[in-house]
């Protein structure tokens, strides 16, 4: 496998008061990664800056948990989640990757989350306290909405055939099957507390300020008849909700117990419905003699419809060993005396019983540090493969039913160190594409899994539309893909167009943001590769952001559209609209004149709020024709087309008529809200010349005519035209980082909080001139230095942090309500 980078932490290795620490990792489904740290820091320089309600110890040190997130595509630049003087020992994310539970040593639990969607920036949403209890484990509860990733549907042609929805039900069940947010924990006391969360309302926006934490109310329930010492722990969901739940205690190292623990809203409809647990002991799992041998850990995991529960032992010789555990169903015949309503002829009764039994198990000449289970969906075995971290920096692939090593990774350990350095924690992400591992200094190490070489092209295909069905960041996959050709990218990009476009209306409909996203994101990469050729097609990437802003305005647009006459249903005011442009009128006020103006009638004072969005619409299309005739003539000289243009998307075309014959009409009811341009003549009328223009160019989008051409070139001639805004963020997705992963033969070296240089995109013209900053969203200059500002962590989109303040109509504050992520995925980073 393929080491793809190292993030030095340099202020994390300076503390080796604690040489045993061990620093937890997780990944969230939008490729987040949350990670603690344990570092020794003088008590009077922390106790403002502790968000624990604990008193301060006596003495000049103590130990200062501290939880970091960063993204996987920014691996040097961590942010500051929270600190503690309590001892973290669980770290969760929710299915939705935007809430962090954190679990500590003493009995309280917090969820965290980015305020305002900024990753820089989080806030302290909910919290309680266990008194005198361990939290050892911790869950949110599962939502069941979760698809089958099966390799050998990668040749049929529909979503709905390829990937199926897995039968599971939510954890908690509400009225009508609906699934209930909330989690459970499980404390080294044997106790099981589990709330809900109350559900946010989307007017309370904690922009205007930090909102106070809300204390949840616990419900509690003993796991087993009687309180016991818990050691070691592993929770699971179930298909048929609920969890599962093993565990050891420390006065029965050779008993692994099993539970099963149910959950209800109990109570009448119309009423406060209270939750209600209950716990069921299942079939247990009875060890060999140790000899001298303990247990590190247990893992309990689901391959191929199969229960596994993974156990982790210390040798004494200094060694590891890891065993598998399957459950297995049997059908025992009862005795013919004992039959009910036996006799000859009719069925025999039987007795279904469940037990544990030891498939294979692996002796490994280091210790685990730990062991991770591939996170895909799916039946089949192929997809499924275990990952044992060991503490000599070493990582072994193992086949998930045999335990049969696959491959082995060496990492370079350091020497210079004056403390040992040990692999403590891993986790993968959530298409199992990247395994990222830490060290005992809190050093980030990423890794690439062997899933995607040994599956090919039509496993990536399959993939990344797995990726667009489920909602999961493609980012892991993405990054993987530096070192395929030019012409594997584009025979890709072309065959996810052409399935995307064969799925049913409904469909296309519905996924359509994920899929301007996920192709948005491979321009990157084909950009990169096209560099390496001197084949580049400039823009690509952010023709595909101008096609996600220029969905987003429509959908805005046409909700705010009413007919005037309720009775006739068949239709809408954009349906109508959709059927007069198919007859390709060139005149823009001969359209009007067959549609109902009523339709089309909106408040002015909206109309008024929506101006700089009416701007946006035009601008691109007056930049979309102007550069026309340039691009035609780089085809005709190279003979080679782009990947994509959006001049040649008969789908954008025919929206950007939509709209201005739209804008048309609302200029009659608002004159205000009309686009502004600095002109060279005074009687040309700007919309009625691009509709005619955008007209004749949807008639035959592969060979424009030269006239056409002509007067697209005459346009800078006639009006200033406006220039698009470029962001250039330094990311491994760039053109420059995924460069340099493809060039470099030995890992990427980071520094924490250091912006690698050789991955920065500088621009001679940046330099020299100051440019001023454009939010992307309200469409607003916001000149060289603005004070706050909000940028993508991933793609640099601008929006800035009070316009959803300024928002005085429901139009305006719908349209930025949109915006709660950037359009590419990423979260928010603020910048003051």
């Amino acid at each position: 496998m393929t080491i793809l980078y190292k993030v030095e932490s340099k202020e994390f290795c300076k503390d080796s008061v604690y040489p045993h620490k061990v620093v937890l990792c997780t990944v969230s489904p939008r490729n987040i990664v949350a990670f603690s740290v344990l570092q020794s820091v003088s008590v009077a320089n922390t106790d403002a800056a502790l968000g624990d309600s604990e008193d301060s110890t006596t003495g000049t040190s103590t130990g200062n948990s501290h939880v970091y997130v960063c993204d996987i595509v920014t691996p040097w630049e961590h942010f500051k989640v929270c600190s503690s003087r309590s001892l973290i020992s669980v770290l969760e994310w929710s299915p939705n990757g935007e809430q962090l539970m954190l679990g500590f040593m003493g009995g309280r639990f917090e969820i965290w989350q980015p305020r305002n969607q900024n990753i820089n920036l989080w806030q302290l949403q909910f919290y309680a306290i266990l008194p005198s209890e361990d939290i050892i484990a911790a869950k949110f509860f599962h939502n069941a909405k979760e698809f089958l990733f099966n390799p050998q549907k990668k040749d049929h042609t529909y979503y709905t055939d390829k990937f199926e929805r897995l039968e599971q039900r939510p954890t908690l069940c509400g009225f009508g099957g609906v699934a209930g947010e909330g989690g459970i924990m499980l404390t080294s006391s044997g106790l099981l507390a589990a709330f809900t969360l109350p559900i946010v309302q989307a007017g309370n926006d904690s922009s205007f300020g930090i909102t106070p934490a809300e204390k949840l109310p616990l419900i509690t329930h003993s796991l087993g008849i009687s309180r016991s010492y818990i050691e070691h722990c592993t929770m699971q969901h179930r298909l048929a909700g609920g969890l599962h739940v093993a565990f050891t205690c420390g006065w029965q190292q050779q008993l692994v117990q099993c539970y099963h623990i149910l959950l209800s809203l109990d109570g009448d409809l119309g009423l406060e419905r209270h939750l209600t647990l209950k716990s069921e002991s299942q079939a247990c799992i009875f060890l060999n003699p140790l000899e001298g041998r303990q247990i590190r850990s247990l893992k309990r995991a689901r391959i191929a419809q199969e229960e596994i529960i993974f156990i982790v032992y210390d040798c004494p010789d200094g060694g590891g060993l890891i065993e598998q555990w399957s459950l297995t169903h049997r059908q025992h015949t009862v005795h013919a005396l004992l039959q009910q309503g036996g006799g000859p002829g009719k069925p025999n009764d039987f007795i279904h019983t469940e037990s544990w039994e030891q498939k294979a198990k692996i002796h490994l000449n280091a210790r685990v540090a730990d062991l991770c289970v591939s996170r895909l969906v799916t039946n089949s075995l192929e997809c499924s493969q275990v990952y044992a971290i060991l503490q000599d920096s070493t990582v072994h692939i193992l086949e998930a039913n045999t335990l049969k090593q696959l491959s082995l990774t060496q990492f370079d350990r350091p020497v210079e160190s004056h403390t040992e350095v040990k692999f403590t924690s891993g986790d993968l992400t959530p298409t199992s594409q990247m395994l990222l591992i830490f060290d005992s200094h809190a050093q980030l190490h990423a890794m690439q899994t062997p899933l995607l070489k040994q599956g090919g092209a039509g496993f990536l295909l399959l993939l990344l539309e797995y990726c667009i069905i489920s909602g999961l960041d493609a980012s892991d996959v993405l990054l993987l893909n530096h070192s395929a050709g030019v012409n594997l990218l584009d025979s890709l990009v072309e065959k996810l167009t052409d399935n995307f476009t064969r799925q049913p209306s409904y469909v296309r409909h519905f996924y359509y943001a994920n899929f301007l996203a996920l192709k948005s994101h491979l321009c990157r990469v084909q950009q990169q590769q096209q560099q390496q050729q001197q084949t580049q097609q400039p823009g690509q990437e952010q023709e595909f952001n101008n096609l996600i802003i220029l969905h987003a305005i429509s959908t805005t647009f046409k909700s705010l559209l009413r007919p005037s006459d309720l009775g006739c249903q068949d239709k809408g005011p954009a349906d109508n609209l959709a059927m007069k442009l198919a007859e390709s009128i060139p005149d823009v006020d001969t359209v009007m004149l067959n549609l109902d103006a009523k339709d089309f009638t909106v408040e002015p004072m909206m109309l008024q709020s929506l101006q700089q969005l009416i701007q946006w619409v035009t601008d691109l299309a007056l930049n979309m024709l102007h550069r026309l005739p340039e691009e035609v003539m780089k085809c005709k000289l190279s003979g080679k087309r782009p990947s994509y243009d959006i001049s040649r998307d008969i789908v954008a075309i025919g929206s950007l008529r939509e709209l201005l014959v739209m804008i048309r009409i609302w200029g009659l009811l608002k004159t205000e809200c009309l686009p502004i341009y600095t002109k060279t003549m005074d009687n040309i009328d700007v919309l009625a010349v691009l509709f005619r223009l955008l007209t004749r160019l949807a008639q035959n989008t592969a060979e424009p005519d030269d006239m056409l051409l002509d007067e697209c070139s005459l346009l800078s001639k006639q009006l200033l035209i406006p220039q698009n805004s470029k962001f250039t963020p330094t990311t491994l997705l760039s053109a420059q980082g995924l460069a340099a992963l493809r060039a470099c033969s030995h890992p990427l070296m980071f520094s924490s909080l250091v912006e690698p240089a050789s991955l920065q995109d500088i621009e001679m013209e940046e330099v020299v001139f100051a440019r001023s900053i454009k939010d992307g969203i309200s469409n607003l200059q916001l000149g060289s230095h603005p004070s706050t500002i909000r940028r993508c962590a991933r793609c640099g989109f601008v929006f800035v942090n009070s316009a959803s303040k300024l928002a005085k109509t429901s139009a305006l504050k719908a349209w930025f309500n949109k915006w709660l992520h950037c359009h590419c995925g990423g979260f928010w980073k603020q910048i003051n």
